[in-house]
């Protein structure tokens, strides 16, 4: 004669597997680990993940344009002072009181400006990209959109309006010189201008995004993330469980023994 003493071996059977699952949540500290846990709550943590680094590579882009922008403007400054002295050079040059020689040592003086300028010009350049080798755009993707910086071509600005060979020793050269030089500042000028303002968008674009963002992982994190204090008090309400069961079926098996031996 055999007498069952599995009465409460399924509830202890299902308590562990409570008991491993909160387990495997408390170690993750996450509320979904797998489709078992919530499927539907799966695939939307999946396209909110999927939202963020997207959101995130966006950001990456913007401030690498930012980054492009800030070097592009830092050379225009150096060049736009450089274009300040020479106008300050033909200004000088034309004071009565200088002797030719004079005036060859302010024409050294500004070859070498003249020169400068051309090298930081030529020299310009982010992550191997020539900043002013011509006329360009240069797209950055936020992830839904593309911003565009502008940069002119300045290959050659310096020696194309005849600043590396300006004739101080004659009125007429000196007039032509400012003019280019006008020219010239006003092109650098506005050159900045617009990088100024690609700054100024890109980051107002970056911080919406930095925000959408925010937004986007606390819907992520509401969904995916477990409550400790709860996960916790389910656990050891699991344990008082398990024990009780373990109780159970141990006396279980103690009174079946005993209705045995009275039943031999």
């Amino acid at each position: 004669m055999k007498i069952n003493t599995n009465i409460a071996a399924e509830p202890l059977r299902q308590t562990r597997i409570d008991s491993d699952n909160l387990l495997k949540q408390l170690a993750s500290a996450r509320r979904v680990n797998s489709a078992a846990d919530d499927a539907a709550g799966l695939q939307i943590i999946d396209r909110l993940n999927a939202q963020v680094n997207g959101a995130n590579q966006g950001m990456r882009n913007l401030y690498d344009g930012i980054s492009l922008a800030n070097v592009a403007e830092q050379t225009l400054a150096g060049v736009s002072d450089g274009l300040a002295e020479l106008d300050s050079l033909t200004v000088q040059a034309g004071n009565g009181a200088l002797t030719d020689a004079d005036r060859a040592a302010i024409s050294e003086q500004a070859a070498q400006i003249s020169k400068s300028m051309q090298q930081q010009i030529d020299n310009s350049s982010f992550a191997g990209v020539k900043l002013f080798a011509k006329d360009k755009q240069i797209a950055f993707s936020s992830g839904d959109t593309l911003l565009n910086l502008k940069t002119p071509g300045l290959a050659n600005a310096v020696s194309g309006n005849g600043l590396d060979a300006i004739d101080f020793n004659t009125e007429a050269g000196r007039s032509a010189a400012q003019n280019n030089i006008q020219s010239l500042t006003k092109t650098v000028n506005a050159a900045r201008a617009d990088l100024g303002a690609g700054i100024n968008t890109f980051a107002a674009a970056a911080r919406g995004l930095a925000n959408q963002n925010e937004n986007v992982a606390a819907a992520r994190s509401r969904i995916e993330d477990l409550d400790y204090a709860s996960a916790v008090s389910q656990q050891v309400a699991n344990g008082v469980k398990e024990q009780a069961a373990v109780a159970v079926r141990v006396q279980g098996r103690i009174s079946a023994e005993q209705s045995l031996k009275l039943l031999a």
